[in-house]
């Protein structure tokens, strides 16, 4: 599970991920038929498409990013710059995108912690 990762700030397509790590990561995943599911705004200036572009490549099918329009942020969040998906700019209502994208993390946990 990746939620907006933003490191490094300094590389828009760079992964927080030593190389050795990111190839046992991968070896992991297609043993064990294993996903990473992934989740960022759209307009998000810390985590732009170009790292989730760099995650899929790296991983794959394995890899399952979801992009929410920034209109599904919380207008009234203290951070203008719509980022965290399930904290600050979720809008707690039935119906809404970031409530629904932390329902499927929630059901994602449960599969995973349950097999």
């Amino acid at each position: 599970m990746l939620a907006q990762p933003s490191l490094p700030l300094n590389d828009a397509a760079g992964m927080h991920i030593a190389p050795d790590e990111l190839a046992a990561v991968k070896k992991r995943m297609e043993a064990e038929d294993l996903t990473v599911l992934a989740y960022r705004f759209e307009g998000d200036k810390y985590c732009q498409a170009a790292r989730f572009a760099a995650y899929a490549d790296a991983l794959g099918d394995r890899f399952i990013g979801k992009v929410l329009p920034d209109s599904a942020a919380n207008p009234d969040s203290p951070m203008k710059n719509p980022h965290s998906v399930v904290t600050i700019h979720l809008i707690d209502e039935a119906g809404q995108p970031t409530v629904q994208a932390r329902d499927e993390i929630l059901d994602f946990f449960k599969m995973r912690l349950s097999e």
